[in-house]
Formats: C-alpha cells, sequence, structure tokens
C-alpha cells in the first residue's frame, strides 16, 4: 500500500507534534518545583534545585557577598566597606522565588519561551535586594570626604551606580573610582 505525499506530510507532522509533546511533558516532570535547569542569579548558577535549596545555596552565598568587602580606588587612596554597611541583604526567599517564576505563571507562549531560553541560553535574574539610600549616602560622604582631603572631587552620581553594581559582583575586584576635575567642582 502506497502513501500519498499528502498522507505522508500530515503523517510527519503528527510524528514532529507528538515528539515536541512528549519532550515538553519532560521537561515539565524533570523541573516540578524545581527552578529551570539554566536559571542563574547574577552568574550563580541554581537551575535544577528545589526551591528550600536554592534558598540556602542563596543565603549562603548572599552572606559572604553580604560581608566581603568592596574595594574602590582611585590616585592615591581607596575606600572600602560592604554590602552589609549600605543596607543590602541577600533576601534568598525573594530572590528563589523569583529564580523559581522562571517559565511558569505567564501565558502558555511566554511560559514555553522561557523554558526554551533557560535551557538553550541561560536566564540570569537579580538579587532582589537593593542598598538603602540613606546607608548608601553616608558611606559615599565618608570617600568624598577622603577624597577633598587629597585634593579631589568624586563623581558621585557614577560612584552610586559603581556601588549598586559592585555589591552583586561575585568574586570581588576592585573598581576605579570616578573623579572629577576639582577645578571644576566649588
Amino acid at each position: 500500500m502506497k502513501l500519498s505525499a499528502r498522507a505522508k506530510l500530515i503523517g510527519g507532522l503528527f510524528v514532529v507534534a507528538a515528539l515536541l509533546a512528549y519532550a515538553a511533558l519532560v521537561e515539565v516532570a524533570i523541573n516540578a518545583g524545581k527552578v529551570h535547569h539554566g536559571v542563574s542569579v547574577q552568574g550563580f548558577d541554581i537551575g535544577g534545585l528545589s526551591r528550600a535549596d536554592a534558598e540556602s545555596a542563596l543565603g549562603e552565598r548572599g552572606e559572604e557577598m553580604q560581608e566581603e568587602p568592596m574595594l574602590f580606588v582611585a590616585e592615591g587612596f581607596d575606600c572600602r566597606f560592604t554590602p552589609a554597611m549600605v543596607g543590602w541583604g541577600p533576601q534568598e526567599f525573594e530572590t528563589a522565588e523569583a529564580a523559581m517564576q522562571v517559565g511558569r505563571g505567564q501565558g502558555l507562549l511566554d511560559s514555553l519561551k522561557e523554558r526554551w531560553t533557560a535551557w538553550t541560553s541561560g536566564v540570569d535574574i537579580t538579587w532582589s535586594d537593593r542598598p538603602n539610600a540613606r546607608l548608601m549616602g553616608r558611606q559615599l560622604a565618608r570617600c568624598e570626604k577622603t577624597a577633598r582631603g587629597l585634593g579631589y572631587a568624586l563623581d558621585r552620581p557614577r560612584l552610586r551606580f559603581l556601588v549598586k553594581r559592585a555589591i552583586t559582583t561575585w568574586p570581588r575586584e576592585p573598581v576605579e573610582i570616578p573623579l572629577e576635575d576639582p577645578a571644576l567642582v566649588d
């Protein structure tokens, strides 16, 4: 019995659809109750972990990050402080929840797209906490005072941006402090 070209095409499409449905079911089963594979928190891979394990891992990494000083350097001086000193904490519960939501909770197509992206190229989310503006201002004022004593002026908005980025950078590396021309300041 010979099948027509149309029957072969329909049969082939049916097989492809069945394989895709099977792959989707396997993917859902693999990631049931877990952070999807390929999900990381600013470079820290937590894909495949249960929510509780993700919270624990994020808590441990967050404690390390919170207590490790950030070093800001410029010509002849440096300024250092920890993320804890500017009020940043890992917020591991909220961060784990955000990681768990990757590939879940949106419409079907958006969820499938996010899952595909996680599997193929990864999804990197951010930590859920932000530094406290008042505490950050206090540390920046301390850095400014040191800089002024040496005849420099800091580019405070740029430094604030660099601090926010340095908080979640791991491992820590020294960051160049942006200076303004003292002749232009005053």
